[in-house]
């Protein structure tokens, strides 16, 4: 799933894969987290409400394929400001996300992207 991720990344936001190979930050460095708790650590109590609303309405065997682009929208809300960091300040910035101020339309921003997205790359071969 992570691999996944990493590619919808590159396709998405080529400069900041780049960016992120070049300091050689592994997503199973910050992410593994996110897939495991399916990004409920991440975020505000009511919003981990939200994010399971439409983590059942995917059903059973479609979570694992929109979790891919729901995971890619989360890392890319901070493509700007993780362009110039550096390693250290990469895993520092990915362990410790500034989402406590989030509101809904801040997941709901994540969601849509990862929903639009999905619908893009659907039958395109590279993801689920």
């Amino acid at each position: 799933m992570l691999f996944h991720v990493r590619e919808l990344v590159r396709r998405v936001d080529e400069p900041l894969a780049q960016q992120l190979d070049k300091e050689g930050l592994d997503f199973i460095q910050f992410a593994f987290r996110w897939v495991n708790c399916l990004l409920l650590r991440e975020v505000p109590f009511h919003l981990g409400i939200r994010l399971w609303d439409t983590y059942l309405s995917e059903g059973g065997s479609g979570l694992k394929g929109f979790l891919v682009y729901v995971l890619g929208s989360f890392l890319l809300s901070w493509q700007n400001e993780l362009r110039g960091m550096e390693f250290q300040e990469l895993i520092m910035f990915l362990q410790r996300l500034p989402t406590g101020e989030w509101e809904e339309k801040d997941i709901e921003t994540v969601l849509s992207r990862a929903h639009c997205w999905r619908i893009s790359f659907v039958g395109t071969g590279h993801f689920q």
